[in-house]
């Protein structure tokens, strides 16, 4: 036998009609090959109990230690006992340490039971609202000491996030409202139909274009397009530790990043809903026109007789409503995100649902109290 085959690690079974004798020599370090367990251990042991001998074992580091873990474990599922009496004590201490770190990991996987995630997702919902309503309360308060502290708002910002709500999003805000206004009043006229009422069509698909599908439609497609790019573009800058820097010269990120983009939604969206709500009347004009054959002189005059100036003036006021909302969401949404690319893309994907849901929300809310109001 040669002298490199006798310093190989080496691992030997060999069953008797007492324990099952698992014997280890020669050397076992992690960056050479050693024994593997399946390589070692039968399927089907007689016994009871496996007893680790060294034989010829010159030295080791934790590999030894980490092929022993593998064999209690299989002692484990086989419902066998491991003696490792016979080891060494340095051995057998270290043994004992690896062993000591696994069970501890394993006990940390089994305290997580499903009512402890309940607790945590508790916990991390609490935490998360009450950063929210701190992040409003200081938006609240830069919006009261904004003619005394101009200087401390980033009006590049602000003219940005009108031309990102503005014209920017015009086409998309045009196309989509006008297919929603489309097939509103075709579905609607169908309707209509069964009782003979078709030309009530005009009535009905103009108050709902001003009062909901106009406003509701900007701020959708605002929330997903302009909330988001918020949220990416602060996130992108939180990634980059320039609100870091920001904090250490003594700006608040608030003032100077979510304020400016709050305010720009807010004197945007009135004109991008108005233009929602034009774009939405054209389709009941063309079913109108071309389905019902009225002229479009008469579509006019019927609409003027029916929508009313309060029906606009209330979609306008929940369109404001629904900038705040998105302001929030994505500018909060962002200075919230990690430190990550992962983070960044969580971040806007957060923007986007968290300003969706808070719109519906809100619009839901809006309905009993108009009516308790009597608009």
């Amino acid at each position: 036998m040669s002298k490199e085959t006798e310093l190989k690690a080496k691992a030997v079974i060999k069953q008797s009609a007492g324990p099952a004798l698992l014997s280890v020599g020669g050397t076992w370090r992690l960056t050479e090959s050693f024994p593997q367990i399946e390589e070692v251990m039968p399927k089907e042991i007689g016994g009871d109990e496996i007893r680790v001998i060294p034989i010829d074992l010159i030295e080791w580091d934790s590999s030894l230690p980490l092929f022993l873990l593998r064999v209690r474990a299989w002692c484990n599922q086989h419902a066998a006992k491991m003696n490792i009496a016979g080891l060494p004590d340095s051995l057998k201490q270290l043994f004992q340490i690896i062993l000591a770190s696994e069970e501890q990991a394993a006990s940390v996987q089994i305290r997580q039971t499903p009512s402890r995630s309940i607790g945590q997702a508790i916990r991390q919902a609490i935490t998360k609202g009450r950063n929210s309503i701190q992040f409003i309360g200081e938006c609240l308060i830069g919006m009261m000491e904004l003619p005394k502290a101009r200087r401390q708002y980033h009006w590049k910002a602000f003219f940005s996030g009108m031309v990102e709500a503005g014209p920017k999003a015009l086409p998309i805000i045009g196309l989509l409202s006008f297919l929603v206004g489309l097939t509103f009043a075709y579905e609607t006229s169908i309707q209509l139909r069964r009782f003979g009422l078709q030309f009530e069509m005009i009535g009905a698909s103009g108050v709902s274009i001003f009062r909901q599908i106009g406003p509701l439609m900007a701020a959708i497609l605002l929330a997903g397009r302009t909330g988001a790019a918020f949220a990416a573009h602060i996130a992108n800058m939180k990634l980059g530790r320039e609100i870091d820097a920001l904090e250490v010269l003594g700006v608040t990120p608030v003032n100077f990043l979510a304020l400016p983009r709050m305010i720009a939604l807010l004197v945007t969206i009135p004109f991008t809903t108005l233009y929602s709500d034009l774009c939405g009347i054209l389709g009941p004009m063309v079913i109108a026109v071309d389905k019902l054959d009225i002229p479009m002189a008469g579509f006019l005059n019927q609409l003027q007789h029916t929508v009313s100036i309060t029906d606009i003036v209330v979609g306008l006021v929940k369109s404001l409503v629904f900038a705040v909302l998105i302001g929030l969401a994505g500018t909060l949404r962002g200075l919230q995100s990690e430190r990550s690319s992962a983070g960044l893309g969580r971040a806007v994907t957060s923007a986007v649902v968290t300003g969706i849901a808070a719109i519906l929300a809100a619009d839901a809310l809006f309905s009993p109290i108009l009516e308790h109001l009597g608009f």
